[in-house]
Parts: structure tokens; sequence; C-alpha cells
């Protein structure tokens, strides 16, 4: 198969235009300044980053695998030949939602106790990527029973690319299935909106089919299916 690259960032955004969902995920997983190089066939792409290590991302039913990667996420659709120093890292999805339509609901209830959100999630979620006091995140939400036992939290977050995500969702299990997950994010989308956001993502292993549910329920589109893939020690 023959490929085109280019180490121009401008043009690797074009080149990422071909399908909005990718366009979308170019911009919020590769940051301008962590940019190196993409590749792109007729109907596949793929982008390199630098974050102390190299990391890239691929698109479409067949996209470059670039012999730099330390670590990697490709379409899991594709026929690719994995290279024999990589192993599975697990399965993801990622989603995204326009903020507007929850405009009107409730804002959220934040939560600060750090030593509480943190006993949380340590508890509940303790595969977490963001725990209380992360300089990337904007704000802690919570639903609370009504004599104050916190029963979900969740958090949204700024990356570097400037995009917005939510990290950390979870709840007690004792609540799960109420719909108590459901008020959490619609009012976190409240409030997130009130703040100027205007579209925001997430990712979720794609095992975890009731939180992929609950996503879909509020509303969140599939942009993409993943598999992770790491550079063999």
């Amino acid at each position: 198969m023959s490929f085109e690259f280019t180490n121009d960032y401008a043009v690797a955004q074009k080149w990422a235009a071909y399908d909005s969902k990718v366009s979308e995920l170019f911009d919020l997983y590769c940051p301008a300044h962590l940019f190196t190089h993409a590749a792109r066939s007729v109907d596949s792409f793929s982008f390199t980053i630098d974050d102390n290590k190299s990391f890239g991302m691929g698109f479409g039913p067949a996209p470059y695998w670039d012999p730099t990667w330390a670590q990697c996420s490709m379409n899991r659709h594709a026929h690719l030949q994995i290279p024999a120093n990589f192993d599975v890292d697990g399965d993801w999805d990622v989603y995204a939602i326009n903020t507007a339509p929850f405009s009107n609901e409730k804002a959220v209830e934040e939560a600060t106790d750090d030593e509480e959100i943190d006993a949380f999630i340590n508890e509940y979620a303790p595969h977490s990527s963001v725990h209380a006091g992360d300089p990337e995140s904007l704000f802690w939400g919570s639903i609370r029973s009504p004599i104050g036992e916190l029963l979900a939290v969740g958090t949204i977050v700024r990356w570097r690319s400037v995009h917005h995500m939510f990290a950390s969702i979870c709840s007690a299990p004792h609540v799960r299935g109420q719909g108590v997950g459901t008020q959490l994010i619609k009012s976190m989308l409240s409030t997130v909106h009130a703040r100027g956001v205007m579209r925001i993502g997430l990712g979720v292993f794609a095992g975890n089919a009731p939180a992929k549910a609950l996503y879909e329920k509020v509303g969140f589109e599939l942009l993409q299916e993943f598999r992770a893939f790491n550079q063999s020690e």
C-alpha cells in the first residue's frame, strides 16, 4: 500500500478532515506542540506525537504502523500486521456530545473535599485516570443522598489539546441502575456548558457495557473503537 507522509501539523489536520469523526479525534488527541508526523493512504490515516515516548493513533481499514511507536491505539476493525514486539493492551471506545441540549438541567453540586473524593474513587473505581487535586481537572461533580452520603462523582478535565473530557466517573454499587449516573452526567453537562464548553468527549473501556449504555442513553455519539498496543519490554 502506498502512503503519503507529512511533518506539517496543518497538513495533517487537513488530511484528518476526510472524516468528521477522525478530524475531531485528531484535534482532541494530537496537540500541535507534540505532533511529529502523519501518514495517509486513500482510506486510512495515522499520526504520531512525542510525549517523552512516541505514541500513535490510526484510523481506517489499514493505517500506517509507524516503527517509532512505543504505544499506539488503532481502529480495532483495521486489518493490520501487528509487529511481533507489540502486545495488546485492551480495547477502548471514544464518545462525544454537544452540551447545549443540557443547558436547562440543574447545575451539578461540586465536590471540594479532596480526601473524600479520592477515598470514593479508590474504593469504587481504583483504575480511574484522574484524582482530586490533579491540575487538569476543572471541577468535581457529585450526587449525594438526602443525608449527605456521597453517591457518585466525576470530573471534567481540560487536556493539553485544550479540548475537554469527562474522567473518573463512578458511583456507589448500591445505587447503580437507579439513574444516579444519568443525573450526574446531565448536571455536569449543564455546568460545563455554562462555562462555555460546547462539546465534550470521554473514553471508556470497551467491555464496560453498563457505562456505555449509560452514555448512549444520555446521547453520547460513538466516535471510534480502538485497540491499544504496547511495545514489549
